[in-house]
């Protein structure tokens, strides 16, 4: 082949392969040569919705306009940001990701639902079913109370559960709400600060820009330990629910805490607990079909329900009964019908101390709320006469903005107190164990 032959081939061949490779992009041309999509930058989903869409291999999340970074929100399921052409025209719809919204039910079913300890004893009950022989009148016995005695327990746990979501849930939203009044304080101490420096010939009250500035790093303090308090509990929240984290690192929270206690009556919400409550419902259980032929499986039980009755006592007992005279299953039935009633009795008083405190503590937090909304009024009293005085020269500008600090700080002391009566009020519903909303 002669040299001019040679860069013939060669020219037509840089000519050719190129085209070549931006054919076999094509996703059409990829599938009928049977070659894999993800070689040219696609998925299967991708080209089913949208033939003509390519993956240049840009990142959603850093997206540089004009040298400058943007972090976008994450994209939730079903919005994967491709573009959708109508019949009508070429309208192109980008799907925009928005935060979440919880509520407080929705964050008690969550938790409530997931609970894994409750899903372990759960699974601890299938197990104890599928092992017994069927033919074993006495391991059927047994079988009956391990599973109508657990069953109640793990109702109990995810009560719990859902109890401990609800409080990060407003504990998240009194942390956010110091997060906003500390910035706001903190805006008012500098301008403060500026006046101090800028004019010292005013004589401010408390206007030393030194103290300002501790002041203000005080300020920043709780700014800085309230927010950090933030990512805690939303990281803590996640672990409840089984929410991603990256979706309850953005959510917002739709309830407001409360600014006022519901009218309680403590005789009322001690009989409610004493019904509902299914601690005390599975130790009744457990007293009710106690017999003979399950009181192995009612020691291991009292152990559950009560941590250090059942079964070390049980053995104890038992050694008691043998040196006493001979043991009869009779004896121990009695015995251990006997404990029962004790166990049962002694939940009683605890179920019943639980709620009181509970409701105290409500009227507690109620009764603070009240007096501080006082000193707030009393407070906006005084800024709006300072004010008015500072028009006419009567008073050293600067008043109205410490008088601002002022309220500020009373404030921070009712979100304080309105976090209190949240979490009083969560205490009170898991005492009493009332039914979580849809």
């Amino acid at each position: 082949m002669s040299k001019y032959r040679r860069y013939g081939l060669l020219f037509l061949l840089a000519i050719v392969i190129p085209s070549l490779g931006w054919r076999y992009l094509s996703p059409n041309t990829a599938q009928a040569l049977g070659v894999p999509l993800s070689w040219v930058g696609l998925s299967d989903a991708a080209v089913a919705s949208d033939s003509t869409s390519l993956d240049f291999g840009d990142s959603v999340e850093t997206l540089s306009l004009d040298g400058e970074v943007v972090e976008t929100l994450p994209v939730p399921a079903g919005a994967d940001g491709s573009f959708a052409i109508s019949e009508s025209g070429m309208t192109v719809e980008h799907a925009v990701a928005s935060p979440a919204m919880y509520t407080q039910n929705q964050v008690m079913r969550w938790a409530y639902d997931r609970s894994p300890e409750a899903a372990l004893i759960e699974a601890e009950v299938d197990a104890v079913l599928r092992g017994i022989d069927p033919k074993d009148p006495d391991a059927c016995c047994s079988a009956r109370l391990i599973r109508n005695v657990l069953r109640e327990v793990a109702l109990a746990r995810r009560y719990d559960d859902a109890t401990h979501a609800v409080v990060a849930y407003h504990k998240l939203i009194a942390a956010t709400q110091a997060v906003e009044i500390a910035e706001q304080a903190i805006q008012t101490a500098d301008q403060l600060i500026s006046m101090a420096d800028q004019a010292e010939r005013l004589e401010l009250p408390d206007g030393d820009p030194i103290h300002l500035r501790q002041t203000r790093l005080d300020l920043v303090t709780i700014k800085t330990e309230q927010s950090f308090n933030t990512l805690k509990l939303r990281q803590e929240l996640s672990r409840l629910t089984g929410r991603e984290e990256a979706e309850v690192a953005h959510a917002i929270m739709m309830d407001a805490l409360p600014v006022d206690a519901p009218t309680i009556i403590a005789g009322e919400a001690v009989a409610v607990a004493l019904v509902q409550r299914r601690d005390l419902r599975a130790v009744q259980v457990l007293c009710r079909e106690l017999r003979s032929c399950n009181v192995d499986a009612a020691r291991l039980l009292m152990g559950i329900v009560s941590p250090g009755v059942g079964l070390s006592l049980a053995t104890a007992s038992k050694g008691l009964f043998q040196c006493l005279k001979e043991d009869r299953s009779d004896d121990d039935l009695h015995a251990r019908r006997r404990q029962c009633s004790q166990l049962c009795r002694s939940l009683e008083v605890v179920i019943r101390n639980e709620t009181l405190q509970a409701v105290l503590d409500v009227r507690s937090a109620a009764a603070r709320l009240k007096l501080v909304d006082q000193q707030i009024d009393l407070a906006h009293q005084r800024l709006e006469e300072a004010r008015g005085r500072i028009e006419i020269d009567e008073e050293t500008p600067g008043t109205d903005l410490a008088l601002e600090l002022e309220i500020f700080e009373y404030q921070a002391k009712r979100i304080a107190l309105q976090k209190d009566l949240a979490l009083a009020l969560d205490d009170l519903d898991h005492a009493r164990s009332m039914p979580i909303g849809q």
